[in-house]
């Protein structure tokens, strides 16, 4: 019975401790898929070396846009979409 619970115990605390981190890989892929399109070789570089988390380097592209081509150019809307 005490082996049980024990590995019920030790089955649920390796559950949470392993979900934000699958929760952030998961989340990350899906951001990539998004940008996968829009981004050239030097983004995709850039993408693979962020540390932080990925709707930040998302929202990063769409202020580097926003700063080339202007307040509310049509062309950022898709690192807009991706950053969502």
């Amino acid at each position: 019975m005490s082996r049980i619970l024990g590995t019920c115990i030790a089955v649920l605390l390796l559950i949470a401790v392993g979900y934000p981190f699958a929760h952030d890989a998961y989340h990350r892929y899906q951001v990539s898929q998004r940008l996968d399109t829009v981004m050239d070789e030097r983004d995709r570089a850039a993408f693979r070396e962020w540390n932080a988390d990925a709707v930040s380097f998302a929202r990063s592209l769409f202020e580097r846009c926003e700063l080339s081509q202007g307040r509310g150019a049509a062309s950022c809307e898709r690192y807009r979409f991706a950053s969502q």
